[in-house]
This record gives structure tokens, C-alpha cells and sequence, in this order.
């Protein structure tokens, strides 16, 4: 029997809304730790003002899943080396946590207490539209939100949160690419409902263009600027594209999830079942049943700023698989692994490891008198020309020696000769260098123990959203 989708969603609400008593906690660990952080600036001299920001505020927080946004505002005068020069360093050594830098181009610390992830995130208190740094704008959207969001609402910008996090598609990192809370509030207020905003979202055709400010059909000619498929203008700042950050995958995977939700409704588009762990013995067995092969381009690398790091690797993704391409290994698809610590991998899915020693290259049309004297004086006598030329219907054709065989000499050869054409960024540039292996088929088993490797080597041979169920 299919259960209703509204059944689903009243189990689900008993999940996501928090209660009293967990109400209590946070607010008590929020006003405290907002007000140790306003008497480390006081104390220090740097003046500033320290509120509570983000889902907390909004009261959109999930239950057990409580983030605290602590934001310190400074004047738009004092210049942003202090934040990591001084101010931040100073809360650092008056909250005894500890903290981890974060910064892709904003920095702010993060920790956990009690249980909780906290942000002390450093913002200029500007006026609307003179923003100076990347979070000017959160107290404008808090703002925003508590006065436009209703009860009714924030009940339904719970399930939407809820549903995109369990199709993995929440987080605007780099390393999700997804929805932020924002957006997600932003949607709820233009749909009204959680219901409408998947059954709207499962006709969504690129470009799509909503703004809450504007009546709608008024600024469509706008919609093409933004060089994105989902537009959805901030609120707070009408030039600034709030799913800016949503890349085209999470994109559709939502607009795929929302459609299977209405047609089969199950609690497990928002709880995802955990992760099984898996033995060797098993990913071997499911290695040797893959159709195709299976590498890992994996390395050792220091300790980076996790959204500079998955900045980088998502580089080095594009310029393997490209560089794949280019030399005939027809990669299908690919994911990128790190421990986010010291170890990351490029997982790629290609059809073949090795290539035949001869490659085919096509000449020019016998009818062009001059080009194909120059393509007879380049290959005829060619060292490199294991056979013709010869003429295909009305053209040259030639094959030539292959210089690049294997995946693994092809990425020997990309590191000792530039004209290979791979390219890694800067910061990973010299221990991708020294230290890169490419681990074919069983071998990447080696891998297997790493933090979250096993899981997303599951997940890439499962090739699979685990939303999408069979339906019985």
C-alpha cells in the first residue's frame, strides 16, 4: 500500500521540530557564548556588536541539528587584517574551544560545545547595498526573514531543509555546490509551502527566475545575466543571485527528488538509511562485477582551508577527465574523495585502461590541393607513421604511433611534460607532484579505511542517488 504523502510528512515533523526543552538549551548556550564574545571585544578595546544570526535566529533550525551563528559587527573603518590579526585570535584565546579557522574568502572561526557547531563570523555594520565583505548581508536577511516569515512558514522551511539535506543537496560550500538556508527560506516564502515548492520545482525548466520582490514576469529579461539555470534573487540585495552556488546536479537531483517524493512518498528522501560499512572481500567483489574500469588518482597533501581545498580538487577533477578525453580513454564519469586532512582522491569511471599502439588521424579532403601536400610531407616518411597514408572515401587518413598507452603513463608523462596540457592549482601543484598514485581497479582497495573513503567509494559503484528506490 503506498503511504499518503501527507503521512509521511506528519512522521517526518515529529523529527525536525525541536521541543521545549531543547529550545531552552540553546537559547541559554546561545545567549551565553553571545555574551562572552561581546566581553572578549569589550574588554580588547575593539568595540563591535555581537548577535545571534543564521537558522537559529530564524528559528528554522532542525532539531539535533542546531548550528549557532555568532556574528561580530564592526565598523566599516577598521580593516579586515584585523579580523584575522587580531580580533579573531583574541576570541580564540577567550573561548578555550577548540577552533578551526575557516575561511574560503571570508574568515571566521568554527568549534563545538556541547554538542553544537558554533560560527563566530567577523561583518562590516553597513548600510543596505554598501556591503564590504561576503556576510554584511546576513543581519539583512535575519531581519528579513523574521518579519516575513510566518509561523505556517517556518514549519515548512523545516521539511524543505530537511528533504534537501536528505537528498544531500544542502550546504552553499564549495564541496556540496547546494542550497543554502536562504534559499531554502526564500523558496517557502515564494511558494508558501513546502507541498507547492516540489510541485512547482518538479515543472522547473532552466532559466528559472523567481523574485519575492517583484510581481512576477516584471524582471525576466534579467533572468539570462546571471549565467545560472536557477535564479533566485536576494531579497536584501536585488544584484545578487542568492543559488549562485547551486551547481547543475544538486540542481536537477532536487528537481528529480521532488517529482519521485509525489509519485512513491517514503520518510527516506529525508532520513537517508546510514551508511552500511562494507569488507574488502565485498568492494572487491563489486569491483570485478563493474563493467567498466575503475581509477583512483589519488595523493598526500598538507592541511588546507576546506572550501580552498575542494576549490582545488574539483580543478584537478576537470583537468583529469578532460586530459582523459583528449587521449581517447572516454572517461563517463567522476567524483572527487578527500579525508579534508591529508589524503584526497579523484575517483574516475573510463572505458578502457590501455589503448591499442596506433591512433587514426584524419587529413585533410583530397580536393585541397595544398593541404594535403603538407599532410603527405608531414606523415609519409614520418618516424611516428605506422601505417599509410591512405585515402578514406574522399580524404587522408593516417595512423600514427600512440605516445600515451596507459592512464598511468599518462599522467607520468602530464607531470614531466606541460604540453600535456594537465593543470593543477597552485596550492596542490608540488605535493600532487611528489606524490600522486594512480591506483587501477583492485589496487584502489588500498585506499579503503581512509575517513569516508569506503562510503564514497560505495556510492560511486553504486552510481545511484539513494532517494531513487525501485518501485514494487
Amino acid at each position: 500500500m503506498l503511504t499518503s504523502i501527507q503521512a509521511v510528512l506528519d512522521q517526518v515533523s515529529e523529527k525536525i521540530v525541536p521541543g521545549v526543552a531543547e529550545r531552552e538549551r540553546m537559547s541559554q548556550l546561545a545567549e551565553r557564548l553571545r555574551g562572552q564574545v561581546q566581553n572578549i571585544l569589550d574588554k580588547a578595546g575593539y568595540g563591535g556588536n555581537v548577535s545571534i544570526q543564521g537558522s537559529f535566529a530564524r528559528d528554522t533550525w532542525l532539531s539535533g541539528e542546531a548550528d549557532l551563528d555568532i556574528f561580530a559587527s564592526f565598523p566599516p573603518t577598521m580593516d579586515r587584517q584585523e579580523w584575522t590579526e587580531k580580533v579573531l585570535p583574541e576570541i580564540r584565546k577567550g573561548i578555550r574551544a577548540k577552533t578551526i579557522d575557516r575561511y574560503a574568502e571570508h574568515p571566521y572561526l568554527e568549534f563545538h560545545i556541547e554538542g553544537v557547531r558554533v560560527n563566530v563570523v567577523p561583518c562590516y555594520s553597513v548600510e543596505r547595498g554598501q556591503w564590504k565583505s561576503a556576510t554584511d548581508r546576513t543581519p539583512y536577511h535575519t531581519d528579513y526573514m523574521t518579519k516575513h516569515l510566518t509561523q505556517e512558514m517556518v514549519f515548512e522551511a523545516r521539511l524543505l531543509k530537511r528533504f534537501i539535506k536528505g537528498i544531500r543537496s544542502y550546504g552553499a560550500e564549495i564541496r556540496v555546490g547546494g542550497f543554502s538556508g536562504m534559499l531554502v527560506e526564500t523558496l517557502i516564502l515564494h511558494y508558501r509551502s513546502f507541498l507547492e515548492t516540489l510541485i512547482q520545482a518538479s515543472k522547473w525548466k532552466p532559466v528559472i527566475f523567481l523574485d519575492i520582490e517583484k510581481p512576477a514576469g516584471s524582471q525576466d529579461s534579467r533572468a539570462r545575466e546571471f549565467g545560472s539555470p536557477l535564479v533566485v534573487i536576494d531579497p536584501v540585495d536585488p544584484n545578487r543571485n542568492l543559488a549562485a552556488a547551486v551547481r547543475e546536479d544538486k540542481l536537477w537531483g532536487f528537481v528529480a527528488a521532488s517529482r519521485e517524493l509525489q509519485k512513491s512518498p517514503g520518510v527516506w528522501y529525508f532520513f537517508p538509511m546510514k551508511y552500511k560499512p562494507r569488507t574488502k572481500a565485498q568492494f572487491s567483489k563489486l569491483l570485478e562485477h563493474q563493467n567498466r574500469d575503475i581509477v583512483a588518482v589519488s595523493f598526500d597533501h598538507p592541511r588546507i582551508v576546506p572550501d580552498v581545498l575542494w576549490g582545488q580538487l574539483l580543478k584537478i577533477e576537470k583537468s583529469i577527465t578532460e586530459l582523459m578525453s583528449r587521449e581517447d580513454f572516454h572517461p563517463l564519469r567522476s567524483t572527487v574523495w578527500s579525508d579534508e586532512a591529508r589524503s584526497s582522491a579523484i575517483l574516475v569511471e573510463l572505458d578502457t585502461l590501455t589503448l591499442p599502439d596506433a591512433q587514426l588521424r584524419e587529413g585533410p579532403p583530397v580536393s585541397k590541393m595544398d593541404d594535403s601536400q603538407g599532410f603527405l610531407d608531414r606523415h609519409l616518411d614520418a618516424k611516428d607513421t605506422v601505417r599509410g597514408p591512405w585515402i578514406e572515401a574522399d580524404r587522408w587518413v593516417v595512423d600514427k604511433k600512440r605516445r600515451i598507452l596507459s592512464v598511468n603513463h599518462l599522467i607520468t608523462t602530464a607531470l614531466k611534460d606541460s604540453r600535456v596540457g594537465l593543470t593543477v592549482p597552485d596550492q596542490l601543484n608540488s605535493s600532487f607532484r611528489k606524490n600522486v598514485k594512480v591506483l587501477e581497479n583492485r589496487k584502489i582497495l588500498s585506499l579503503l579505511g581512509r575517513e569516508g573513503f569506503d562510503q564514497g567509494l560505495s556510492e560511486f559503484l553504486a552510481a545511484k542517488p539513494a532517494w531513487l528506490k525501485t518501485h514494487h
